[in-house]
């Protein structure tokens, strides 16, 4: 399955990954999958690793997929959002993660695993403190 979540309750994270050559329409049902499971909780930190993902975005999916992340996905999220992407992403996938990213408001684009954990730390920590 080139797109699978993880929920761990314990660890207080969400985890996704999506490797290789993937349709669209795959990545939607991973998010659908994702939303629709009983233990998924809007205010948990969510990595996301992207390397190696390719995807051809001139399907039919794009904007229901667009419009389900920023609508059903994104607005009741209170939690960060690490995105993970590698140099070796085109330009125009890069381009339209960036733009998700934007529109979520609570994301943000690395390239190394480690930075992003850390970010997703601080943010949590500083948030929870709050």
């Amino acid at each position: 399955m080139p797109a699978t979540y993880h929920i761990n309750p314990d660890e207080e994270l969400i985890t996704v990954q999506i490797a290789g050559e993937v349709d669209l329409s795959e990545v939607f049902e991973a998010a659908r999958g994702l939303y629709d499971d009983p233990a998924y909780d809007p205010n948990l930190p969510l990595l996301a690793d992207l390397r190696g993902m390719r995807v051809d975005l001139r399907e039919a999916a794009r904007k229901p997929f667009n419009r389900f992340v920023i609508s059903r996905f994104g607005q009741p999220r209170s939690a960060s959002i690490a995105v993970l992407v590698d140099q070796e992403m085109d330009s125009e996938l890069c381009a339209a993660v960036y733009w998700l990213n934007c529109a979520l408001g609570v994301a943000e684009m690395f390239e190394d695993y480690d930075m992003a954990l850390k970010w997703l730390i601080r943010r949590e920590f500083a948030a929870a403190e709050q």
